[in-house]
């Protein structure tokens, strides 16, 4: 993948034009419910477009750089950031903004994203824009995580489960899924060494956490040029609780049988499809050989400015 820019390092942004993608499905619902409310406070004199469907955001983003809107920002949460990402990547241009009212809003924590609604209008709104990194598999881009394995069926499952939406699905999923998944066999490659034998479940990020905080590679950086890998292997149905809880904690790597890496480029080897997410979206990986890759400064996201206090940027 080609290098755009420098990564980490501010650039100047702009306030406008901005386009405003509102998925009215995130948070279970909540912010299609209270968009009416929301909408003098945070699309202002914007254009405003509703995603439809899964998927949808990439479409819309596209179309609002090739129209000549310069920031298209997302009120969601990490699936339809992801989403909007690759449709500005598509189209070779503009910027991102967050609003962060999804379940889990990983993808803005790990940016730095205020997750005060004010406050984070500001930024979206702000001048200062810095080029994250994004990761690359099976032709998609992602912004934030990947998961494989347990953590790529239980966010399938919690997609099937239609009574319950947001956190309470992910925790329904999770029981079923810990009690049910079986431990695929995979064949890991780095660029400076690799794994062998089943796993329980493998996190790819670019940023700490995934599903609402689980910190499953805590010294991830968007801004670094490296993917970072945390594989846990094949763990009987009672020791998987208590890697969720070192997941939750953040201490997962202490467990002396997990694998991590800081990597590149990353290859896996695989005799069955394995289920994944992609900054939450669900996805599957097709044997026998899956490829991923991170392309540094690639994606121009508003962000806070600068600290002086902290020696700028």
């Amino acid at each position: 993948m080609p290098r755009r820019g420098v990564p980490g390092r501010p650039e100047p942004g702009y306030r406008e034009p901005m386009r405003v993608i509102v998925n009215p499905a995130a948070a279970g619902g909540r912010v299609g419910r209270e968009w009416p409310t929301l909408a003098p406070r945070l699309a202002g004199g914007a254009s405003v477009v509703f995603t439809e469907a899964p998927g949808h955001a990439t479409g819309l983003a596209e179309e609002a750089v090739r129209e000549g809107e310069d920031r298209v920002v997302v009120v969601g949460g990490d699936g339809t950031v992801c989403e909007a990402a690759a449709g500005l990547l598509r189209a070779g241009g503009g910027s991102l903004g967050i609003l962060p009212l999804g379940t889990g809003n990983d993808a803005a924590r790990s940016l730095g994203i205020p997750r005060d609604l004010d406050r984070a209008l500001e930024v979206a709104r702000g001048a200062t824009v810095r080029r994250a990194d994004i990761m690359w598999v099976d032709g998609h881009p992602v912004l934030n995580a990947i998961g494989v394995g347990l953590v790529g069926d239980i966010n399938r499952r919690a997609a099937r489960i239609k009574r319950v939406r947001g956190m309470g699905a992910y925790l329904a999923a999770a029981v079923a899924s810990m009690a049910r998944y079986a431990s695929p066999w995979v064949r890991v490659v780095t660029d400076d060494g690799g794994w062998d034998g089943a796993i329980t479940m493998m996190a790819i990020h670019n940023g700490p956490t995934t599903g609402g905080g689980f910190a499953l590679t805590p010294a991830a950086d968007p801004w670094d040029g490296r993917l970072d890998l945390c594989l846990v292997p094949s763990v009987p149905v009672f020791g998987r609780p208590p890697r969720l809880v070192g997941a939750m904690l953040g201490r997962l790597d202490r467990w002396p049988d997990t694998f991590t890496r800081q990597t590149a480029v990353l290859e896996i080897e695989h005799d069955v499809p394995l289920p994944a997410h992609l900054d939450g979206n669900d996805h599957e990986l097709t044997p026998p050989r899956t490829r991923f890759e991170v392309e540094p400064a690639a994606l121009a996201v508003a962000v806070p400015p600068p600290d002086p206090a902290a020696g700028g940027g």
